[in-house]
Parts: C-alpha cells; structure tokens; sequence
C-alpha cells in the first residue's frame, strides 16, 4: 500500500510559503478574496504535490501572521513532516520560532529548512542567515536537517527541495490503519444537489463508501456517502490521506471545523482530560494552578482551566501532570498532541500529550493514587499502570478495550497482562464484562450480609431487602455481574436466604417497637375475630374510632402478610392464614359432593353473599386452586 504524508508548509508572515507550493504544484493556496487583497495568507491551503517516484502527499501552507495564529495550529496539527521557511533578506522571525514549537508538540517526524528570496541577498548574507537557522534549531527535530536556498523567481533550489522532499517522505512511519477511523474536520462546504462535504487529514484507520459515521461531540449518526483523495473520488480513504466525505443527512448547520469524524462506538466526547504539560522555556510567566487558557487539539479549540497536580504553578521549562476541564467536550483520545495559549494574547506557551481521559474531577483527596497512575502513563510503563488502575475503592468493571481506549495502550498488551493477574488470583474475570480486584470483591461480599441485616433491624416491618436497596447501601458504582454473582454464592453458603423477590439473614429475629407490637396484636386479634369474613385498614380504623393513622394499620396488616399470618385477597382485604385454608377445604367438599361450587352456595357454605364472596372466590382461582367453569368452579387437578 501506498504512503501517505502530510507536508506541513511553516514559517514567519511573507517569507514566501505560499510562493513554494505554487512552483511546486501550480496551485495558489491564497484562495479568499481577503488574501488577495491583503498579499498574506488567513487560511491554511491544501495542495497535492506527486512526486517523481509517482508518490502523492498534501502540502498544508498555514498563515505565518500572528493574527491568524488559531488557524496556523489547526493547519499544523496533524502534518508529519514539514518545510520551515525562512527569508534570506529578513532571517529568523518571531514566528519562525513558534512554528517550530507548535510543530514539535504536535510530533512533526522530519523536513528540512527552505531559505527562500535567495536570489534578494549576496552569498554572505545567505551564509550568515544559514548559520543564524542552524542555532535556532539546535535541540529541535529540524537539527541536522538540509538548509536549501530557493528563490520563487529564478526557481533555484526547486529541484533539491523536490529531492528532500522524496528522502524527507521515506523516512515518515507508516500510518496507523488497524485501529479504527477518526479524522479531525478542518474545513466544511456544502454544494446543491450534493449535501456536505467534510475535509480533513485521517488520523488512522481506513474509511470506505457507505461506512457508518459518528460526528462528534454532537454524537449525529451519519454514513460517508461518496470520498474523494486529492479532489479524486475513491471507495476508499486511508490513514494519513487528506479527505473529502460527502455525508448523508448533516445540515451545514450541524458541522463545523474541530469537529471529529469517527467509528461508531471508538471515541467518547469527554470535559475532562489529564495531560502531561511542557510550558515552553520562553513563555514569559509560569503557568499557575486553576489559570484558563485556550486548548487547541486538532482543529478544536476551547476554553479549559488548568488544574496542576503536584504544584501551585509549571514556570516556564518546566514539566507536569495537569487536568484540564474544558468548556466544551471535544472527542480526544489517549496520545493526541495539543498545545495552549494564553487567553487574550495570541502566543503559544505550552504543549503536551493526552495521558488518559478520565471519568472523575481531579481531587487532592486522591492524588495518593491518582499521581502513579499517571506517571506511569508518562512514563509508558504498562505494569506500574495496571497496578494502579485497579485500587481499592475502585467497584467498576474495566475491559482490556475501555482501558486501551482511555489510555492509549495496546490493548493485546493489556489483555495480556490481566489474563496474567486473572491467573495469579489478583483479579477475578466476569465472562467477557471486565475484571475486579479480587481483594475488593471478597471485602464487598463479606460485608452484604451486615448491609442485609443492619437494614431489616432499622426497619422490622421489612421482610427483605430488595437487591436495588442492598447495592445502595454497599457499593453505588458496582456493576451488576459481581454482584449477581455475590448474591448467589452467599446463598448457597446459606449466609443470606432469598425470600419474595428479596433477601433476608435466616433465622434473624428482629423485634418491633412497643407501639408497632402493640397494633400488630390488635390487627392479628382481629384476623381472628372475623373468621371467615375478609377486612380491610378501613374496618380497623374505624372500630378503633381512628385513634391510629389508617397507614400505619396498613404497613402492620403487609407485615402480617408477609410473615405469613394473613392472606390478602384480590381486593386487597385479609384474612388469617387459618381462615382462609378453612374456606379452601370447605370450597373443596362442597365440590366434591356436588361436582362444583356456585354463587348461590357462598351464602350456606361461608356465611355472606356475592359482594364479599366474590373477590375470595377470585383469589382461590389466581392461586390456581380452583377454576371458573361456566357459572361455578371446579378444583384445579392439572
């Protein structure tokens, strides 16, 4: 498969980037009215250059002004190589040194040095400019590259540009195309009859006609309708090709440029970012604990506040962990570059790379855990991170794929190292679902019973405690496999009994408060009292001339209920458990003798007629004692 490269085109306002690519392509990059008039460029252009091994790269010429610096960063962020330009009659400029920067934050891996109006100055003067570049860049990736003259009117130079652009090319690595697609949209159109096309560099994977999409952060499901690579249209776009997709069903409205394109299910948006920040050696004042400053990350740019880990301020050189909590969520992974800027002054004064994206606001309270956690994602070492990632406290479930994916490692690396943690016993495997630390899930498990048991004596009137209160009460964020598989194992040990649709501790004796004991008897001496005849709250209420709240007899008659010394019947009235299998055996006998029991036999058989008689007739056949058969009922053999 082909290579595919960005070529950054970099260097200070009018020092004749645009003039390279267009005697290099044919293509003028100036293409707004406003450039034209002003003789500078506002916009990156994109042009595709073939070269003569028949390879084709785009070239990004990005505004050198500072005016425009927002669109500078965006047009630099996903380059993987880049040509600096410098002018032979004007030198090293304010800008100069800050495409550099920016260039070296977003991870730009070669290029060389264009010293353009060659042809304005003597060859002192070149000579002189040429060692001013080579101090410049001392330190930076540019170091030891070629410095090559150029001018855009006698065309000196061209060729050798061509030749190190084909070397600068072939030492570029090759793109990421197994992992899923993304691409950070830096230009958006749309056209009649056509819809909208989104443009952009693809960061990895492969994108091919009719592929599902998400656009992000907004999460819009959309599909790449029609490609085109290099104004060429295609069925497919890979890793590191510039792209046009033509997407199904987005309004203009709903899609600007630092959004992100990508595989459905790959990237969630986040306001939350923990960073390892480089404050440049030139930024004139330290970066300071809880300072806003603007994030540019891909093409997006937002507000973010900074939050330093270990110190109250980063001075300028120096080096820290950082949280960043954006304005706005942005669709950011693990490994992408960024750099920040003051908020009101357009100058770049730090940049890094994303550590992880977190789920939690950085707390002081935690840094204990939090800081070697991420200082072994600094420092790349996969087993410091695995035993870190799983602390204590820590009741979710995690899957070798959300860790990749928050975090950036390879997730066979991952798989490997917790299968080897699942082996040793540290971590226990729940089928696919994730794993927990083994020491945690045996701490939770020991301490459901006293949850169960200390919730039944605060309330006595409960017979159990539903799974939905347990989980409340032992640990809010734990997922349900562990828990599931808690519950069971404590059951068949006989540590907690299931019981109604909820669990209780067998044999636990829990004694109602005097007052609650007292009503309890007087319902109960009441059951008895009635025999036959079913009651209700109502009835007690009003033989106890309401000295008692109707919904405090209500609790005590389902307490009853439910320690099985009454029956409610189907129009929520009771009966004794003793009654009630009274009614069952006469119901039974007068079927028997007769071969069915009718409405009119309520009457001889129970002692009241149909309005009472009809509901407990009810209850019999929904508990599948008897059974309606025209206009009486039978018993229910099957």
């Amino acid at each position: 498969m082909d290579k595919f490269v960005t070529a950054g085109i970099a260097g200070h306002v009018d020092h004749g980037k645009t003039a390279l690519v267009r005697c290099l392509t044919g293509i003028d990059t100036d293409r707004l009215q406003e450039e034209k008039r002003r003789g500078l460029s506002i916009e990156s252009g994109i042009a595709p250059l073939e070269l003569s091994s028949g390879k084709r790269i785009a070239l990004v010429d990005v505004p050198g002004h500072t005016d425009f610096l927002k669109n500078t960063i965006r047009g630099l962020s996903s380059v993987d190589m880049a040509i600096l330009i410098v002018a032979a009659d004007d030198g090293v400029m304010p800008q100069t040194l800050e495409h550099i920067q920016i260039l070296d934050f977003f991870g730009a891996k070669g290029g060389f040095i264009v010293l353009s109006k060659a042809d304005l100055v003597d060859e002192e003067t070149r000579e002189l400019a040429e060692i001013e570049i080579r101090e410049l860049i001392e330190g930076t990736f540019f170091e030891g590259k070629p410095v090559i003259p150029f001018s855009a009117i006698d065309r000196r130079g061209l060729d050798d540009i061509r030749i190190n652009i084909e070397k600068a090319v072939e030492k570029i690595p090759d793109k990421d195309i197994k992992s899923p697609f993304r691409l950070w949209i830096d230009q958006v159109k749309t056209f009649a009859g056509f819809g909208t096309v989104a443009s952009g560099t693809i960061l990895s994977g492969i994108l091919r006609q009719d592929d599902p999409l998400h656009l992000l952060p907004s999460g819009i499901e959309t599909r790449a309708r029609s490609l085109e690579t290099h104004h060429e249209k295609g069925s497919k776009a890979y890793a590191g090709q510039r792209a046009g997709i033509n997407l199904h069903r987005v309004p203009l409205k709903e899609i600007k440029r630092g959004m992100v394109l990508a595989e459905p299910g790959t990237v969630n948006p986040t306001y939350l970012l923990n960073v390892d920040l480089q404050v440049l050696k030139r930024a004139k004042k330290p970066v300071k604990n809880r300072q806003r400053v603007k994030l540019y990350l891909g093409t997006s740019v937002t507000n973010t506040l900074v939050v330093i880990m270990e110190k109250e301020q980063l001075e300028p050189g120096e080096k820290g962990l950082v949280q960043f909590r954006l304005m706005k969520p942005v669709a950011a992974l693990p490994g992408d570059a960024f750099v920040i800027c003051l908020l009101n002054v357009q100058t770049v004064i730090g940049g890094g790379k994303i550590l992880e994206t977190p789920r939690e606001k950085y707390r002081q309270a935690r840094a204990s855990t939090t800081i070697p956690y991420l200082k072994a994602l600094q420092e790349h070492n996969l087993k410091g991170f695995i035993e870190n990632t799983f602390k204590p406290d820590f009741t979710h479930l995690i899957t070798a794929g959300e860790l990749a994916r928050n975090t950036g490692f390879p997730v066979t690396e991952i798989e490997a190292e917790i299968r080897s943690r699942v082996k040793s016993g540290e971590l226990l495997s729940f089928k696919g679902r994730g794993v927990l630390r083994k020491e945690l899930y045996q701490k939770l498990k020991g301490d459901l019973p006293k949850v169960v048991e200390k919730t039944l004596q605060q309330d006595p009137l409960k017979r159990n405690v539903k799974g939905d209160e347990i989980i409340s009460r032992l640990a809010p964020s734990l997922d349900e496999a562990p828990f599931q598989r808690m519950l069971a194992e404590l059951c068949n040990e006989g540590k907690i009994q299931k019981i109604d649709g909820g669990f209780r501790i067998q044999d636990l004796s829990v004694k109602l408060p005097e007052e609650q004991e007292r009503l309890v008897n007087l319902c109960l001496d009441y059951a008895r009292e009635s025999d036959f005849v079913p009651f209700s709250a109502d009835t007690i209420w009003k033989l106890h001339e309401k000295k008692f709240e109707k919904k405090e007899i209500k609790r005590m008659l389902i307490y009853l209920r439910d320690d099985k010394k009454l029956v409610r019947i189907n129009d929520g009235r009771f009966l004794t458990t003793q009654a009630f299998e009274g009614i069952k055996k006469k119901v039974s006998n007068v079927i028997v003798h007769k071969g069915f029991f009718t409405l009119a036999e309520l009457k001889e058989t129970l002692g009241y007629g149909r309005s009472v008689g009809v509901p407990v007739l009810e209850y019999l056949d929904s508990i599948g004692f008897t059974r309606r058969e025209e206009d009486g009922r039978v018993l229910k053999t099957d």
